[in-house]
């Protein structure tokens, strides 16, 4: 493994494992508060509008220093200190507003991390996609022994216990940043404190030179289907067809560990196929996991269902980083890798409000809607996205 890489993805693994954990242990901690099913539910819609706008902003912020280096410290050092408060906050809005902070600075950490990932690919397609794979496949591992890590603490320890061990954890995942060596970038240079945070209000002209924008409009509409359809498959697959919660709990974790294979498959193949069929694929992909949970009468399908849905995940998110990556200036990288993230966060935000209000009538026609939005946004890409990338 490359010794400038290193660093960074035990970063990345380390700071994936306390989110995807932390994402279970949240909705447990408010229900121990007394919060309503509402408010668990407002809890995700609060964090997702702080990293629509927490994302890019912070992308931008890196991508006008020189060294990426301390604002990563900074991002991942102030959450690991204030998850801790999560274990001793006793009101449900405070908690739920405490949360949105703490999201502000969660929401820089990805972008940047891409950024610095993809510095020394030189800006050609293999080396991108390579490099984007490495540090996704790190992520889904971090995602993966997060949730398994959970599952044991949560048979000897309380919530409270489990959330101040992660915090920990947290605390930890600074040390590799410290031993990060950073290649030089081209610095983003611009005047006005809002320029600097979003600077699309001054220049948007990269969203329409390669049909960028279109990338970001399938991300949003997968994110949207992918997050409604599994916001309430839990319910579903309990209350519908009949599994237990052990079984259910199983059968979820096909996805982030099919996900791993598939980045490393993906990032393999991109060179040669280009990134445009590689999301597309991801969305075709996700298109049919929408298709097998609607007919699906017992777990075999559900589970075919996954495993679908890891795959596509590989192909979907490394597909469009690579082109998000090749098509943005170097100078403001970071910024346009945000966006994406920002695409997504939309999406978890309106995809279960969606999803739940249709499933209240059918969870068939659910699934299908879902599916047709997704299947939409492939249309999108299809229609106006061009391999004509920014190099140099």
């Amino acid at each position: 493994m490359h010794n400038k890489r290193l660093p960074l993805l035990l970063t990345s693994l380390l700071v994936f494992f306390v989110m995807f954990g932390f994402g279970l242990l949240l909705q447990l901690k408010l229900r121990e508060l007394g919060a309503s099913l509402l408010m668990v539910g407002l809890l995700t819609t609060v964090r997702g509008a702080v990293e629509t706008f927490g994302s890019p902003a912070w992308g931008a912020i890196s991508d006008g220093l020189k060294k990426r280096k301390l604002l990563m410290i900074l991002l991942v050092l102030t959450p690991a200190f204030l998850y801790f408060a999560y274990s001793v906050i006793e009101t449900p809005i405070v908690f739920i507003l405490f949360s949105s902070l703490i999201a502000f600075f969660t929401a820089g950490f990805e972008p940047i991390a891409m950024a610095l990932s993809t510095e020394h690919s030189r800006d050609s397609v293999r080396n991108t996609s390579r490099e984007l794979s490495i540090l996704n496949t790190a992520n889904s591992i971090g995602m993966l022994t997060g949730r398994i890590m959970l599952s044991i603490l949560l048979v000897f320890f309380t919530v409270s216990q489990a959330i101040n061990w992660y915090a920990f954890v947290a605390l930890i995942a600074v040390i590799p940043v410290l031993f990060l060596k950073e290649e030089k970038h081209l610095v983003s240079r611009r005047k006005g404190f809002l320029n600097r945070l979003f600077p699309l209000k001054e220049d948007s002209t990269p969203l329409w030179e390669n049909g960028l924008w279109a990338v970001y409009a399938g991300t949003f509409l997968r994110q949207l289907g992918t997050a409604g359809a599994t916001s309430i498959i839990a319910i579903y697959m309990t209350e519908r067809i009949g599994l237990s919660g052990a079984a259910t709990a199983i059968i979820t974790s096909i996805n982030p560990f099919m996900q791993i294979f598939s980045h490393i498959f993906f990032g393999r193949v991109i060179s040669k196929t280009g990134p445009r069929k590689s999301t597309l694929i991801g969305i075709g992909l996700t298109v049919f996991t929408m298709v097998f949970f609607a007919v699906a009468k017992n777990w075999v399908l559900i589970a075919i269902g996954y495993f679908c849905l890891g795959i596509a995940f590989g192909a979907f998110i490394n597909g469009a980083g690579t082109m998000v990556s090749l098509c943005s200036p170097p100078g403001r990288r970071a910024e346009f890798l945000g966006l994406l993230r920002s695409a997504r966060a939309i999406g978890f935000m309106v995809g279960p409000l969606l999803a739940g209000t249709v499933a209240e009538y059918s969870y068939f026609g659910m699934f299908i809607m879902m599916a047709s939005l997704i299947a939409t946004g492939g249309l999108i890409v299809i229609a106006f996205t061009k391999e004509q990338f920014v190099t140099g």
